[in-house]
């Protein structure tokens, strides 16, 4: 990652400009595999469990589902889109469902595909202990 001089013809000192891919790196180094220093994040298990079990008394439920949502993108299918409308407490009803993705774009990822002729896929998220 090499940085450009740019000079001024002032005689003073030449400012040093990134390279695109240099800013990139800076604004997102996770996104390259040969960063070194990437976070891990290490939550214990009776932190979560109590996240988990006072998260409705906490009236946290929304934010549970974002984050619900976000993992099922990531780990299972990355067209998914949260549901609009009024927010329904235990109707059963989907809080995220799939949206069509062009089969040149579905192509370009390894993760699940729904698409036409595969029906498209719902997701229900519930913060309750049963």
């Amino acid at each position: 990652m090499s940085d450009e001089r740019i000079e001024n013809g002032t005689g003073e000192p030449a400012v040093e400009r990134p390279t695109p891919a240099g800013f990139m790196r800076k604004l997102r180094p996770e996104l390259y595999s040969d960063t070194v220093d990437r976070p891990l994040y290490v939550l214990d298990r009776p932190m979560l469990e109590f996240q988990l079990e006072t998260m409705t008394s906490r009236n946290e439920h929304q934010r549970f589902e974002i984050f619900c949502r976000k993992l099922c993108q990531r780990v299972i299918c990355p067209n998914i889109r949260p549901q609009s409308g009024p927010e329904g407490g235990g109707d059963g009803k989907t809080d995220a469902d799939t949206f069509p993705v062009a089969e040149a774009i579905a192509d370009l990822t390894y993760i699940g595909r729904p698409g036409p002729g595969l029906g498209d896929w719902g997701f229900a998220f519930s913060a309750m202990k049963d």
